[in-house]
């Protein structure tokens, strides 16, 4: 009788003793995990293992890239991770030239920013000095003289936003050789688009509106002898003089 009542207490201390080592090794496991992802969060948010050393600029032509590293306003020796790229992103975004931009991080170490910048379509006079615009009418870059491959805009009041986004529409709208011919835009408004071009002969284009429509009827107008051709309205085009 003694050996069959010591064979249950000893299964129950066994039982027990497994259910401690069970428990003890999930703390163990718990702590080490713990301790792991203690050290990694360490490691990536507060060390220098993983810090911000390079800022690395692509795509920058007529900015210096120094420039667009200082407007970019990033703290080296801060941890990768912690640096706010969309902040980074705003304020390069800000200046003029840039077209657009994307930054993100290249581990370990480095902060990549890449910049398209707006590309002149033309000459825009301002006070005593030369700018250029872009497709969008953005006036983004003083230039000391007049750049002579671009044609100049005319606009009331040295062109308002609205007007000056027309006429990069329309010149962004013409085939290289045409606009290459265009000497001259002047608008008024932005529905009094006039292109003077290289011969002395004047196309009044009206709005942006149907620009590629404009675009093919012109083509074949330009054919005929004319001082103006009106394609304003490019259903019921006309030509004088």
């Amino acid at each position: 009788m003694t050996g069959s009542s010591e064979f249950p207490y000893r299964l129950n201390r066994r039982q027990r003793w497994r259910r401690r080592l069970v428990v003890k090794r999930s703390w163990l496991v718990a702590v080490t995990a713990a301790a792991v992802f203690g050290f990694a969060g360490w490691v990536v948010f507060f060390s220098s293992w993983l810090a911000t050393e390079v800022v690395s600029v692509k795509g920058a032509e007529k900015l210096s890239p120094d420039d667009v590293i200082a407007t970019a306003g990033v703290d080296l020796g801060t941890p990768l991770v912690r640096i706010n790229l969309d902040v980074v992103r705003d304020r390069i975004a800000d200046i003029p030239v840039v077209d657009s931009v994307s930054v993100h991080r290249s581990w370990p170490h480095t902060i990549e920013i890449s910049v398209t910048e707006r590309q002149p379509i033309a000459a825009v006079r301002r006070g005593r000095g030369w700018w250029v615009m872009d497709k969008e009418g953005v006036v983004f870059w003083h230039t000391p003289v007049r750049l002579k491959a671009l044609p100049v805009v005319k606009a009331l009041g040295e062109g308002q936003p609205d007007t000056l986004r027309e006429v990069g529409s329309v010149l962004n709208a013409l085939p290289d050789r045409l606009r290459t011919a265009t000497q001259r835009v002047e608008a008024r408004t932005m529905d009094s688009i006039t292109l003077r071009l290289e011969n002395g002969r004047e196309v009044f284009w009206g709005s942006a509106a149907d620009s590629d429509r404009k675009v093919a009827v012109l083509a074949v107008l330009l054919d005929q002898r004319a001082a103006v051709y009106d394609v304003s309205v490019p259903a019921r085009p006309t030509t004088s003089g």
